[in-house]
């Protein structure tokens, strides 16, 4: 692991946006992991990224159309990938509860409801 850290540091720091990838990102409430992805590849790297859903991996796979391609995509980038995570509890979980971020990203919260979003009534 010590050697992967002094490679890191030699590595050119590449920025998007509010984003680095020196930065520890931690994705919140991912969808299809796009978001995630667009990241990861804007990088050419996704060790410095967690990102996580409320739905599990099977869901995510079912639901969005490219939800496997982008997840087999980020794991392959070395993104590190949380499935039923419910974002009220995160602090109690433990592969997250010991860690430091420097962005906490969610997008687009998962309302963890069935029903159409487009009913104004429901969000």
């Amino acid at each position: 692991m010590v050697i992967w850290l002094e490679e890191r540091e030699e590595e050119e720091e590449k920025w998007l946006k509010y984003y680095s990838s020196m930065h520890q990102i931690l994705l919140v409430g991912e969808g299809d992991f796009s978001f995630s992805l667009s990241l990861a590849i804007a990088f050419g790297s996704g060790v410095n990224i967690v990102a996580t859903s409320l739905d599990s991996e099977d869901h995510v796979v079912a639901m969005y159309a490219k939800g496997g391609s982008n997840l087999k995509t980020l794991k392959m980038m070395g993104a590190t990938l949380l499935h039923g995570i419910d974002a009220t509890k995160m602090g109690f979980h433990t592969d997250l509860k010991m860690r430091r971020f420097d962005r906490i990203v969610y997008n687009f919260p998962h309302a963890g409801f069935k029903g159409k979003e487009d009913d104004p009534r429901l969000i």
